[in-house]
């Protein structure tokens, strides 16, 4: 299975600025593609189906509308979720740029059983989230039914780590990307496909080749039947064949949503039986929004935190986006985050509140430093 990307904003020799963890396995998540093809043209092939996609936000994970109030994602994925309700906290998706409430998750409780991930076949790595309100403007996904995938196209879709073949994963800058694969395989709970080499010519590379990466987990493959958009399989885990992750001749296995038809109605209808196996986490009645919460400030003010720190060596870039009204920080290899003021000249992941980052020692017209708080300590980077 893959395991859901780490959040990690700055790691030099001892130093972690930020981590965030919801880590299920030592497997991987992104969109890895081929590596003669301009990155641009993945990019492109995304646009196609983001109305699809539910962003889990949990920083990683992605999920797929399926219903006026449903998503579906990988189970590993929707325990990040189960793990907020039971500690007393709200959980909100973004959909259409828009964050929407999950009140409830259903998963298999075997999901995780070591014994049956060994052998490759009974894992039930599916579940189900809830929202509390339909998405505006969001397009739904039709479920795969038939018995037929093996040979199809099949459209993947996610904003994890970048890569290609030949050097694999390589950092994250937040875009989502598009690939293209073909099913050589499906089996009793799994849809496989390798991620074939240019030059092999085999009947089943594709014009767009490529596969998830860390940070996909839980994201569509789709198939495209006249012009209808359909869920086949549900990004899961890679066999990286003990070599490194996302390179040339690994192995997709994305779970089979054909053979979960019934389940998935019957838990979105409320018609199936109570069963023992499902494990359903609901949003507690006085759960807390811990999202951060945002003040007004002059947008003006924002280019006067513009610039590159430094810290032991590693630079922290922020910058600003949307004609100056949004802020962000980026370090290379991962992802931007993007900052919500919540003080004077003081700021809070918007991903969570528990990471703080304050800027001093105006000159000039400008910001001199860098204040990052953490659980762990308080570090200072420099403007250079």
């Amino acid at each position: 299975m893959k395991q859901i990307k780490s959040i990690i904003l700055l790691l030099t020799s001892s130093i972690l600025l930020v981590s965030f963890n919801y880590t299920n396995s030592s497997e991987h998540d992104s969109m890895i593609t081929r590596h003669d093809k301009e990155d641009a043209e993945f990019i492109e092939l995304a646009k196609r189906f983001e109305k699809y996609i539910c962003h889990l936000n949990l920083p990683d994970c992605e999920g797929t509308i399926i219903a006026d109030e449903w998503a579906i994602t990988a189970a590993h994925c929707a325990v990040g979720i189960a793990e907020k309700f039971e500690a007393g906290l709200k959980h909100f998706v973004i959909i259409n740029d828009t964050e929407i409430e999950v009140d409830k998750v259903i998963m298999y409780k075997e999901w995780e059983n070591t014994e049956e991930y060994t052998s490759m076949e009974p894992l039930n790595d599916i579940a189900l989230v809830h929202l509390k309100t339909k998405p505006i403007g969001a397009l739904q996904a039709k479920l795969y039914m038939k018995n037929d995938e093996v040979d199809k196209l099949i459209y993947m879709v996610g904003r994890g780590d970048k890569g290609d073949g030949l050097i694999g994963i390589n950092g994250n800058d937040g875009k989502q990307r598009g690939a293209t694969n073909r099913i050589e395989k499906a089996t009793e709970r799994w849809l496989r496909w390798t991620f074939d080499h240019p030059d092999t010519k085999t009947k089943y590379l594709t014009e767009h080749e490529g596969i998830s990466g860390p940070g996909d987990s839980g994201g569509p493959a789709f198939i495209v039947k006249d012009d209808i958009v359909y869920l086949a399989g549900i990004s899961s885990w890679q066999d990286t064949k003990d070599g490194p992750e996302g390179l040339y001749g690994v192995v997709e296995n994305y779970t089979r949503v054909s053979q979960f038809i019934k389940w998935i109605n019957d838990e979105m209808t409320g018609t199936g039986n109570t069963r023992e196996d499902m494990l359903r986490v609901e949003a507690k009645p006085n759960a807390i929004d811990d999202r951060p919460k945002a003040i007004d400030i002059d947008l003006r003010i924002l280019e006067q935190y513009v610039g590159e720190y430094e810290l032991r060596g590693t630079t922290i870039k922020i910058y600003t986006e949307e004609n100056g009204s949004k802020l962000y920080l980026f370090l290379t290899d991962q992802q931007p985050y993007e900052l919500v003021p919540t003080g004077e000249h003081q700021f809070t992941f918007k991903i969570s509140n528990e990471y703080k980052i304050e800027f001093k020692n105006p000159e000039n017209g400008v910001f001199k430093k860098l204040i990052a708080t953490q659980p762990d300590g308080i570090y200072t980077a420099v403007r250079k």
